[in-house]
């Protein structure tokens, strides 16, 4: 190609590049000049919302993959913020709220101001809804500290400019919800949640009005489904985020309008449970509506939790139970003695001896968690006090169920042997001003005679075990119960756990060397959960090895296809006790539940072999007896550890019952009484 034919092909793509830099010039000084105004103003008329797609949580399972919390489809009631009305809102939440109150739906109010007259606090200090409301009025209004209650709803009712003449409770119910969306920051960037949970004929019923409720739209959501009325205490439940627990977890994720665990194992599991929410973007329109719509961000469900607890032991012990004590109290006051009349509640643990694992662990009176909300007024004024988990929280006396540890500590240390006899002569007499009596001479002017520990433990001689504990002393006897894990939290997963303790001059105030007697019969100052004595009886029967008592076995991932993490059996402590020890503390539970033991009559004729002790622990009042009962099964290889307490029950051997229902469920009996029916 000659040097001019190069020339000329330079020039004209010169020029053309000239020309298009001249059109794109043209274009943008149109653009910015002929037409920035109406873009700009387009631009101004539009904006976008980023709004968050709530994750489901992952399930709670048992051990055997039966749910115990699911999940459903079901609805949320919110207000959009665009499209809100701000001179109608307190009309159109008195009718939002109606329509959700003919549907049995709650909503959100956590103004701890009773709904009718007379006003009061429902809430005192210390409390999480009351404490955040002290905070939002003294910040926001002139008072120096709280009014009366009347005079504090008159303030919400003039700050959100409620109607005066409508009644009382519409008052309070309009302020309860302005005050929600307030310390919610209801916003573009925040709907505000009025209650979740609506089931479609309370959305239909919305839909339908939705041109005399500006503002109010649906939007579906995963909620919580309790796939069984058991295990409330050990499952706990889920609600909107608190501002304190908003202000401590923003930074990690989560939103103003948040739903997360509150207590039990909701709570301890929350970090598996609960999903990564995703992002939903909107650019709306400057009337608010949406002109288009995308998800930037997906959610990611949470992961399913597998506990422990088997689902039809645990209802087993919660019926069997409820039934129990309730059969005891009936028959107490149809009795002239009236012993059992107030029994009242209760608590059942039951334990894997090999590895710490709990399959079931039931308090009573409980309660339902799918209507916790409806349900928590009564609940809270309940003198039973069913929210109270007794098997953790519940403190109380062992009585003679305490008798194997001292056994234990006594054969361990050589103050007696399996075969020592001691001569049971009624009353001890070793110290002048303290002599107690066996319960056997007490109640009929008999003793045991000449006896060996096992037949101790089999009949619940008192004389034996005064003798044994005071040659022995409280400092062996208190080393020997902590080993056990007496006295100290156990180290569950659950919130609240009590410790408890031994009788010993550092939990009494002028001890006296006698106090040792009551303290080796299991009475004095010991106070125990049901949880420790269920424990105890383990590490006895195992050999002595203490596990930590769990209630999570593993972890998977939401699609159930890969384990995330699995619980190990954790050893807190290792009792050296000897195969003979172990031996005659066995005969002697064995000999509880046969013959002419304490326990015989519920255990008679029994399939299993059973090793078990009673307990009647005496309380301060004048009421009956607590009655407790710890058992292990098989007898040979033992595989579970059973506690039983019924309060004021009388007798040990009177909750036995709730046992022998926990042991044909988990050995099957009722499987084969079903079997045996249908052939």
């Amino acid at each position: 190609m000659s040097k001019k034919q190069i020339l000329i092909r330079t020039t004209a793509l010169s020029a053309a590049m000239a020309l298009i830099a001249s059109v794109l010039c043209l274009r943008l000084v149109y653009l910015q000049l002929a037409k920035g105004d109406e873009y700009r103003e387009t631009a101004a008329r539009q904006t976008s919302v980023r709004y968050t797609i709530t994750a489901s949580r992952g399930e709670i399972l048992d051990r055997n993959g039966q749910a115990m919390v699911s999940n459903e489809l079901s609805y949320a009631v919110k207000f959009d913020y665009f499209s809100w009305d701000r001179e109608k809102q307190n009309d159109v939440i008195l009718d939002t709220c109606a329509i959700l109150t003919e549907g049995g739906v709650s909503h959100y109010d956590s103004l701890p101001i009773s709904l009718s007259y007379p006003f009061e606090y429902t809430l005192g200090e210390g409390d999480g809804d009351y404490d955040q409301m002290e905070e939002f009025v003294l910040k926001k209004s002139d008072f120096e500290s709280l009014p009366e209650a009347s005079e504090l709803l008159s303030w919400f009712v003039g700050r959100y400019d409620i109607d005066t003449s409508l009644p009382g409770g519409s008052q309070r119910l309009i302020a309860g919800v302005r005050y929600e969306m307030e310390i919610r920051q209801f916003s573009a960037y925040a709907p505000f949640t009025l209650a979740s949970g609506a089931d479609i004929d309370t959305v239909g019923h919305i839909t339908q009005l939705y041109l005399e409720l500006p503002g109010v739209f649906i939007e579906g959501e995963s909620t919580r489904k309790y796939e069984t009325e058991s295990a409330a205490h050990i499952l706990g439940r889920v609600d909107i985020i608190y501002a304190d627990e908003y202000a401590e977890l923003k930074d990690q994720g989560y939103g103003i309008n948040a739903i997360l665990g509150k207590d039990g194992m909701e709570k301890t599991l929350e970090k598996y449970l609960r999903g990564i929410d995703g992002k939903q973007t909107v650019v709306m329109d400057i009337n608010g509506g949406a002109t288009e719509k995308y998800v930037s961000q997906e959610p990611q469900p949470g992961d399913n939790c597998y506990l422990t607890i088997d689902l039809d032991i645990q209802e087993t012990a919660e019926k069997a139970l409820a039934e129990t004590i309730e059969s005891i109290r009936a028959r107490g006051q149809s009795s002239s003695s009236r012993q059992g009349a107030d029994a009242e509640g209760g608590a059942v643990v039951v334990i894997d001896v090999r590895n710490g694992e709990i399959l079931a662990m039931a308090s009573y009176p409980t309660y339902s968690l799918a209507t916790y909300k409806e349900d928590y007024a009564s609940l809270r004024d309940n003198e039973l006090s069913p929210l109270y988990n007794r098997a953790i929280q519940g403190l109380y006396p062992p009585g003679s169920t305490f008798k194997m540890v001292t056994a234990a500590a006594a054969l361990e240390t050589e103050i007696i042997t399996p075969d020592t006899m001691i001569t049971d002569l009624g009353r001890y007499t070793y110290y002048d001003d303290y002599q107690p009596r066996c319960w056997l001479y007490k109640d009929t002017g008999r003793t045991h005679g000449r006896i060996n520990v096992s037949d101790a433990i089999k009949y619940s001689c008192n004389y034996f075990f005064y003798e044994v504990g005071r040659i022995m002393g409280i400092d062996t006897l208190v080393d020997y119960a902590h080993a056990f894990g007496l006295g100290q939290k156990a180290g569950i997963e659950l919130a609240g756990e009590k410790p408890g303790q031994v009788a010993s001059p550092d939990t009494v105030e002028d001890w006296e060397g006698g106090l040792v007697l009551q303290a080796a019969i299991g009475q004095s100052a010991h106070q125990f959960t049901p949880l420790q004595l269920a424990n105890y009886i383990a590490t006895l029967v195992n050999g002595g090895t203490r596990y930590r008592p769990h209630l999570l076995k593993k972890v998977m991932d939401y699609s159930n296809t890969e384990l995330l993490e699995e619980t190990e059996p954790e050893v807190l402590d290792t009792i050296e006790l000897s195969q003979s020890t172990v031996d005659a503390i066995k005969e002697g539970m064995r000999g509880v539940v046969t013959d002419d033991g304490t326990a015989s009559s519920v255990f008679r004729n029994y399939p299993i072999a059973v090793g078990g002790k009673t307990g009647s622990a005496q309380t301060s009042s004048n009421r009956s007896a607590h009655g407790v009962f710890v058992s292990f099964a098989p007898y040979d290889e033992p595989e579970i550890a059973v506690c039983v307490i019924g309060e004021y029950a009388g007798s040990g051997g009177s909750v036995a019952p709730v046992a022998v229902a926990i042991y044909d469920e988990y050995f099957g009996l009722n499987d084969q009484e079903e079997d045996g029916l249908q052939n």
